[in-house]
């Protein structure tokens, strides 16, 4: 299939043309593994991810080191650590400790740079695609089904619906692109209603010690654990589905693809050291990202390809498509900043 005709990755389509696999070490400029003894101490790194990509990237890292990746007659040593993008744009000592960034959307690279963070390069390559999707416990999905209620974003407009009360739940737009991408997708299926859906969402905006990551886990852990009569929906991610189901198997959530169509997380790897030995590194690191056995990492954790795609088997084992999922028209960076500034009181 064309990668044209396919839904557009959020924010990425022009960074897919670059493809995954680039990097000095895919290209032959770096030594890679298995080429001799490394000497003197290691050559650390530090990748700060999103929490959510975070243990994927660390499994990748874990075999990346004991392959003994060389740069500058050094091991490399690749460390992953989860920072929220608010964490890390608000905080200057950890992005100088930093030697790449893969936030959850584009979108905070330009976050970054408008905030003066002229080490965060314009564009990063996309490492993982995952839709933005709505989620219940799977008894939910079964009363909505019994009462033949549409699975759309106008449900995120509703405290009830086919007479199931419902407890809605998102991200702060402002600080997580899965809530921004919710009031961008209310506001092109049902065009002046964002702010009655921005009313009932922040009223059931998470409350905990961890609220400023934006992660859509967040969302889901606050939702399950409310006690109330209405019925959880949550606007989250597939991989985030994937992940929370992990951890509690005896009470599964199910992953509902609105009707409409949706947009996907992107993941961009951006390389921030000014250091050339690290910044070599870090694109040994980046190349690792493209290889099959990092892929296959990527998609046990419930992540899609950059593309939107995902193999049979991974797409089986999930309960996904294959295919990328129905695609929203992409918004205008106007409609954008309208979204995320749409809680603010």
């Amino acid at each position: 299939m064309n990668l044209w005709r396919r839904p557009v990755v959020w924010a990425a389509a022009v960074l897919l043309l670059s493809g995954v696999g680039g990097g000095a070490w895919a290209l032959g400029l770096l030594p890679g593994p298995g080429t001799g003894a490394c000497g003197g101490s290691a050559l650390r790194i530090t990748i700060a991810a999103q929490p959510e990509i975070a243990p994927a990237l660390r499994g990748v890292a874990e075999r990346f080191n004991v392959e003994e990746h060389r740069v500058a007659g050094r091991c490399v040593d690749a460390r992953v650590e989860p920072v929220s993008p608010g964490g890390y744009l608000g905080d200057a000592t950890l992005r100088a400790k930093t030697d790449a960034w893969v936030p959850e959307s584009t979108l905070w690279l330009e976050t970054a740079r408008e905030a003066g963070n002229t080490s965060v390069p314009e564009g990063g390559t996309p490492v993982a695609a995952t839709p933005v999707v709505l989620a219940t416990p799977r008894p939910v999905e079964a009363e909505l089904r019994d009462a033949e209620v549409g699975f759309g974003w106008e449900l995120l407009l509703k405290d009830e619906a086919g007479g199931v009360p419902l407890a809605r739940y998102a991200a702060d737009p402002a600080a997580g692109m899965s809530g921004t991408i919710a009031m961008v997708a209310i506001e092109q299926v049902a065009e002046g209603k964002a702010g009655d859906a921005a009313e009932a969402l922040r009223e059931n905006a998470p409350r905990r010690p961890d609220e400023s990551s934006g992660g859509s886990m967040t969302v889901l852990a606050d939702f399950i654990g409310a006690e109330r009569f209405a019925r959880p929906l949550a606007v989250t991610t597939e991989q985030a589905v994937v992940a929370y189901n992990d951890g509690h198997r005896p009470n599964p959530i199910v992953s509902l693809m609105p009707d409409e169509g949706t947009l996907m997380l992107d993941h961009p790897y951006v390389v921030t050291t000014e250091d050339q030995d690290r910044q070599d590194a870090a694109e040994a690191f980046k190349a690792a990202l493209a290889t099959r056995p990092a892929h296959d990492i990527l998609h046990r954790a419930g992540f899609r390809a950059a593309d939107g795609t995902l193999p049979a088997m991974y797409a089986d084992q999930h309960g996904f498509t294959e295919e990328p999922p129905p695609s929203l028209r992409l918004p205008t960076r106007e409609e954008i900043d309208e979204a995320r500034a749409s809680w603010e009181k």
